[in-house]
């Protein structure tokens, strides 16, 4: 079995501030055992086909709008098409047909009543009069100097936009109902196409005058509902396309949302689980170091208590009691020690001191004050002689190899050996530390790592057989962490254990580089 710390926990986050606040709620409402019950999410539902339905309601309006709004520019174009070429239209008639019976001087002047006649009998034999409904012309004083309609010739009238505009050398057409003011009293039956076209003689550069011309609109009426009808069915067909090419799209994006909230809610049962285990690791943790405080506070006591009462101790005696409250003494500082030591590698706190160290020197330093701290372990070393020197903090991983060795002898049986070895490739040292010790079982997590578990012998209690806070192997995973290296170790029930570290040859953090915040390890849930 092997068992590899790593950075990320296996939903792919880290527990996060609002994680912890959570979790200290949950503690104070509820320390004990508790179960993890997700409600089933029914806010948006899983019905496909219901969804779909929503989809097309709420999609219809909008392409609807639109349709509505590309059908009125589409006719207001059409329209535009069709008043252009009747403005066309009406300035060839006026160039070819009436222009040319036309002087500068009868337009400055007026007409006689005889030249109204003759005019009157040229435009009838050109039949300019089937294509115009009204003609009229204007010169610049606002006089109507000629007009199918006689009644009108030699009237004078207020000059409108249009007109002026003409005069000014502008053309222009539009839609009307005739009944403009200088039409009162004519038969003109509206709608009809109003055309005003500048009236400019040869041989000169200026506006003489204007034609106003009145030009059926019914055929181009007709002519602009085919066109339109036509254009709207093509618009039609193209929205209905448009609109039946969403839904699959449609289909696919609720797919993903149903299955993105799926996922969700798998993460925050998850997640609720993960807080749920750290919860009770936590409380299991908290009553492992209370006991182990609680049973060095009361021998400090009992011992302080002899010597305050007896009167019968001698100097023996009372250097023994001594000496055990100092031993307890010296076991609440080391616990206190290590859970400062790891809070302010946790929090970024520690700078480690980077330099080049030989690996297999500092490995059997460290054993030798392994064997003189405890004559009766049996440790044997093999190191590999091409291991190079690596730029680390020496006191902080011999403090990893220190912490390693010390649970490898607490947990092995008596006499039996340990062994320590170091191995180097092209990246980087491997030291591993090998004991013979019970094994843990293949359902055993990372949780060693965190602080908050410790896998007991078989027989043992939660706060007996085992002494020590647990902390050690948090340490030391936050040191090799911060050298840019893994921790990891493989076991088997009844046969040992293998702890493992490397550290980078080459990669290595800077000397004011702080310590990387504890990221939790993959808890497994379930």
């Amino acid at each position: 079995m092997k068992k590899e710390w790593a950075p990320k926990c296996r939903h792919g986050r880290s527990l996060t501030p609002a994680d912890r606040n959570f979790l200290e709620l949950v503690n104070v409402a509820d320390p004990g055992e508790r179960s993890v019950t997700m409600l089933a999410t029914t806010k948006y539902g899983f019905n496909p086909f219901g969804s779909l339905v929503r989809f097309g309601l709420l999609a219809l309006v909008p392409v609807v709008a639109l349709g509505a709004v590309l059908a009125h520019e589409l006719n207001v174009d059409v329209q535009q098409r069709y008043l252009e070429t009747a403005r066309r239209s009406a300035t060839l008639i006026t160039q070819v047909g009436i222009q040319p019976l036309l002087s500068a001087e009868q337009v400055a002047g007026g007409l006689k009543p005889a030249e109204v006649s003759l005019i009157d009998e040229k435009l009838q034999g050109a039949a300019v009069s089937q294509e115009v409904r009204r003609l009229k012309v204007w010169n610049r004083s606002g006089t109507i100097v000629y007009s199918d309609n006689n009644a009108l010739v030699g009237k004078t009238f207020p000059i409108d936009t249009d007109l002026g505009e003409a005069l000014e050398g502008r053309s222009s057409a539009s839609i009307t109902d005739g009944h403009d003011e200088e039409n009162a009293g004519d038969d003109l039956q509206g709608p009809l196409i109003q055309v005003y076209v500048p009236l400019v003689f040869n041989g000169t550069s200026s506006v003489s005058g204007a034609f106003e011309l009145y030009l059926p609109y019914a055929p181009v009426q007709a002519a602009i509902d085919q066109e339109s009808n036509q254009l709207y069915g093509v618009l039609a067909a193209g929205l209905a396309l448009f609109y039946a090419a969403m839904f699959p799209v449609a289909f696919l994006a609720d797919r993903w949302r149903r299955r993105l909230l799926h996922e969700a809610e798998t993460t925050a049962m998850a997640n609720l689980a993960v807080l749920e285990r750290l919860n009770r690791l936590k409380s299991e943790f908290l009553t492992r170091i209370s006991h182990q405080f609680r049973t060095a506070l009361v021998g400090i006591q009992g011992f302080s208590e002899v010597i305050r009462d007896s009167e019968t101790l001698d100097l023996a005696e009372v250097k023994t009691f001594a000496r055990d409250i100092y031993n307890d003494a010296e076991r609440l500082d080391r616990a206190f020690s290590q859970m400062v030591d790891l809070d302010r590698m946790e929090a970024g706190g520690t700078i480690l001191k980077i330099a080049r160290t030989d690996i297999n020197q500092m490995i059997n330093g460290v054993v030798e004050t392994a064997r003189r701290q405890n004559p009766k372990s049996v440790i044997a070393v093999s190191l590999d002689p091409t291991v190079p020197m690596v730029s680390c903090d020496r006191e902080k991983v011999s403090q990893v190899l220190t912490i390693l060795l010390s649970n490898a002898t607490k947990y092995s049986p008596a006499g039996s050996e340990v062994e320590v070895t170091s191995q180097f490739d092209d990246e980087s040292v491997m030291v591993t530390v090998k004991d013979h010790g019970p094994g843990m079982p293949p359902d055993f997590d990372d949780g060693l790592f965190v602080g908050f578990q410790r896998h007991l012998t078989n027989g043992a209690s939660r706060t007996d057989r085992i002494s020590g806070t647990g902390l050690g192997l948090p340490i030391a995973r936050q040191i090799v962490e911060m050298h840019g290296g893994r921790i990891w170790f493989d076991s088997s029930v009844g046969q040992g254990s293998d702890f493992h570290f490397t550290l980078p040859r080459q990669v290595a953090p800077p000397r004011d580089e702080k310590a990387l915040a504890r990221n939790l390890g993959p808890l497994k849930v379930g």
